[in-house]
């Protein structure tokens, strides 16, 4: 009998996640999760949903909310829903729709949940705001730059109720993620949603962080001109020294044919920028928050909105008849109007935030509210288990006499 495509694509992300499938192979037996009510927050995807039934592998009772209005997998949410799971979200649904998700995962169990695995610290800031009667958890852990800005401005009001590790400063996410999962995944949606050649084209890249630099580095393999943008001295000079052309989004704008904003800051793209740009310019927000990109001044300009040619995106008719092209709507490009990144990138991710709870959980009760760093053993177990996978052999040469080895 044929599996359902849904089953199908699960299976096969299965397949393509060797790390997570490793952790379910070594803690079979000890299910370090066991008992623990765990409330998630991410994107509905087929890759989430291998890292959810490798938490309830794990002996983890899951309940799950979407994390954007704009990513959700359907499909991927009703199967879960079959095996069990509570799952809330729909694709399109309103940001009301998406905090009530998240309050409602908070309160699938009557003394809410004792581990949080959390994407842009909606269910941490909900527990120490809207939520704050439910009990604290004994761990939460953040995994995206977002997540961490907003725990940064929350315990400017008040203290952390509980322990949450930074998994989103892990290797996987740092070195594989970031870099080359995101940044292919945005490359090959503006390519394919925009209807675009790279090739001899001016792309402006808005942010050299790990994933801006990652889009620069594959934009300019591809045979682009890439120009970037940002504010802060240091990125811009690293971005000078790998040899990209740095300007002001002022002069940018003149010049761009596409455009991938990677900041996490909000308004990258304003107003005073679309009175700049050229007919046939490609926007498309790379953060995980739908706010880089000024929809909302974009529809003011706009004289007409209406489908493009290619799937995932819209062409807006500006003032002088200049046609402008968004993608995904201003949402995260990569989910909204693509299949965002490949599995064996999200296996990483997801693989260094169940380690960190696995690792951590037996000591959370005894470690004071605050931010953690994560376990410098999830990177080595991360690092090991990908490497095999990949069929890399590592030199045996052993350290020098009395200490480490130190490669500059």
């Amino acid at each position: 009998m044929t599996p359902d495509p849904t089953t199908a694509r699960l299976t096969q992300a299965t397949e393509q996640m060797p790390v997570l499938t490793r952790i379910r192979e070594d803690h079979q037996v000890s299910r370090p999760l066991a008992g623990q009510r765990l409330a998630l927050c991410g994107h509905i995807t087929t890759e989430t949903a291998v890292q959810v039934q490798t938490l309830t592998a794990l002996g983890a009772d899951v309940a799950w909310c979407a994390s954007s209005t704009s990513t959700t997998d359907d499909q991927v949410a009703q199967l879960m829903r079959d095996k069990g799971v509570r799952v809330s979200g729909q694709r399109g649904m309103s940001e009301a729709d998406l905090r009530d998700g998240v309050q409602a995962v908070l309160r699938h169990w009557p003394d809410g949940p004792t581990l949080v695995l959390d994407e842009g610290a909606m269910l941490i800031s909900a527990l120490h705001t809207t939520m704050a009667h439910l009990p604290p958890p004994l761990l939460a852990t953040e995994k995206t730059p977002d997540g961490l800005l907003e725990l940064d401005r929350l315990t400017r009001r008040t203290p952390l109720r509980f322990p949450v590790v930074k998994s989103d400063e892990s290797f996987g996410k740092d070195t594989i993620d970031n870099p080359h999962g995101t940044a292919q995944s945005l490359v090959e949606t503006i390519m394919a949603a925009g209807g675009r050649m790279l090739a001899g084209k001016v792309f402006v890249v808005a942010g050299y962080g790990r994933v801006g630099s990652g889009v620069a580095a594959k934009a300019r393999g591809l045979g682009a001109r890439v120009v970037v943008t940002e504010v802060r001295p240091t990125r811009a000079l690293i971005a000078t020294l790998d040899g990209f052309e740095v300007l002001p989004m002022d002069e940018a704008a003149r010049i761009g044919d596409l455009f991938c904003t990677v900041t996490g800051a909000s308004g990258v793209l304003r107003e005073r920028h679309f009175g700049l740009l050229k007919s046939g310019a490609v926007l498309a927000n790379g953060g995980h928050l739908p706010h880089e990109i000024d929809v909302a001044a974009l529809d003011r300009l706009a004289l007409e909105r209406a489908p493009a040619a290619h799937p995932g995106s819209e062409v807006l008719t500006l003032p002088g008849r200049r046609r402008v092209y968004l993608i995904g709507g201003g949402n995260i490009a990569n989910l909204a109007a693509g299949r965002g990144n490949v599995s064996e990138v999200m296996d990483v991710t997801f693989a260094s935030q169940v380690l960190a709870l696995c690792l951590s959980v037996k000591e959370a009760a005894a470690w004071p509210p605050g931010l953690r760093e994560l376990p410098p053993e999830c990177d080595q177990y991360v690092a090991a288990a990908l490497a095999r996978a990949m069929g890399i052999r590592l030199d045996d040469s052993p350290a020098p006499a009395g200490g480490k080895r130190h490669d500059r």
